[in-house]
């Protein structure tokens, strides 16, 4: 490899990054929006130079306003008979000189996005594998399979709940002390990891802070009683970048087993729906059973999957 320049690109540089080619027929690794060059920094999307030919490429994504990237968006490590070695020799040249994501050691996230059927495809699964084999030579390992949901008013709005009583959610001690609780049997694979490595209580924390962050605020944040009075769950209504999203959904353990997710989700898409987004993305780890079958209770629709490296 000792042909290759391995680099960042600089401001005015990102038709470099277009020039790569061709894309999977398969549709792994190519996002639903088309790359916006005001989502990925200059400094933050490397490609792999065989003289003039762009052979492979790596874009890394943060919030507008971060100084550190998020997550890795783009990966194609080509189609050479090196491809894997090339893939993870320009993900270790970026990875060396990015900084880290906050509060954090770790590298970006790496988010692998999947058409929904991929396990089925010989070629999609082919594509997805280059990937994979690329990013874990370059040190990231694999956290978790998601589902990608998306739902629109053309679904049909459910009903709202008429057994759970609904009122803001601005009281941190309330919500951090609910969470703790929540968390207690979760089968989100970022909980489990977070729990394990930092307890309960930071964990919920860092729940709250981290959807508080989101573009949507905690204004739609909302607490949820039963009749009785008693503290049921909670739902996190924000948006991201893109679009309206439930940030976070959450039954105290006390409570499981009587469908409240899908009346703390209905009550976000009603919120949702008289602010008039015409959309509502969410997502769910493959391995929460529970979670997907509320969403498609809903009116969820399957968009894709994602895979998460970190």
């Amino acid at each position: 490899m000792s042909d290759l320049l391995f680099r960042p690109l600089e401001a005015g540089e990102f038709d470099l990054f277009h020039r790569y080619g061709p894309l999977p027929a398969s549709g792994v690794g190519t996002w639903p929006l088309s790359f916006d060059e005001r989502d990925y920094r200059p400094g933050w999307v490397w490609v792999a130079l065989r003289g003039d030919e762009v052979v492979a490429r790596a874009a890394f994504w943060g919030p507008r306003g971060s100084e550190r990237p998020y997550s890795l968006d783009w990966f194609d490590p080509g189609l050479g008979p090196d491809r894997i070695e090339v893939g993870a020799a320009l993900l270790r040249a970026a990875h060396a000189v990015l900084p880290a994501p906050e509060g954090t050691g770790e590298r970006p996230e790496y988010h692998l996005v999947l058409p929904a059927d991929w396990h089925e495809r010989p070629e999609a699964v082919a594509d997805a594998t280059d990937r994979i084999r690329g990013a874990e030579q370059a040190g990231w390992r694999r956290s978790v399979e998601r589902l990608n949901l998306r739902w629109t008013p053309e679904q049909g709005l459910p009903p709202r709940s008429t057994r759970l009583a609904f009122t803001p959610a601005d009281d941190d001690r309330l919500v951090v002390d609910l969470l703790v609780r929540v968390l207690e049997g979760s089968l989100d694979a970022w909980d489990r990891r977070t729990l394990a490595e930092q307890g309960a209580r930071e964990t919920a924390k860092g729940t709250v802070a981290a959807v508080a962050g989101m573009a949507g605020g905690r204004g739609r944040w909302r607490l949820a009683r039963d009749a009785s009075g008693e503290l049921v769950g909670i739902v996190m209504p924000t948006r991201n970048d893109r679009s309206a999203t439930v940030g976070y959904v959450g039954v105290d353990p006390a409570h499981r087993g009587h469908g409240y997710a899908d009346d703390l989700v209905t009550e976000a898409l009603h919120i949702f729906t008289a602010e008039g987004a015409p959309e509502v993305n969410d997502n769910t780890d493959v391995g929460n059973a529970p979670m997907a079958a509320s969403f498609a209770r809903l009116g969820y629709h399957v968009m894709g999957r994602r895979m998460i490296l970190i």
